[in-house]
């Protein structure tokens, strides 16, 4: 199994309106690209670190699946279009890692 981490921290004038609405585009992924085992979201709860971030896991079967997922329009479009309109770029965490069930 390969886990892909994601962590991204909202522009301050972002609403909570908003904030919502990218959560649910974010879930939306595992019904829209092929190859997601399974998929969590949700906002930071803050207790350690920021609370105005938002964090995903996104677990694959194989690698094959995660490069589907990381070229899929549907990531593509999210990615670019939400990353630079309402997440401050420069504190992305990304990262991924192999384990066994």
């Amino acid at each position: 199994m390969i886990r892909h981490i994601f962590i991204g921290t909202f522009k301050e004038d972002v609403s909570e309106e908003t904030r919502r609405n990218v959560l649910s585009d974010m879930r939306a992924m595992k019904d829209n690209i092929p190859g997601i085992a399974a998929q969590q979201v949700g906002f930071s709860t803050g207790w350690v670190g920021q609370k105005n971030q938002i964090v995903m896991t996104v677990d694959f079967l194989k690698k094959a699946d995660f490069d589907i997922y990381m070229e899929h329009p549907y990531h593509m479009d999210h990615a670019d279009k939400l990353g630079t309109k309402y997440f401050d770029r420069s504190t992305f965490v990304s990262a991924q890692f192999e384990f066994t069930r």
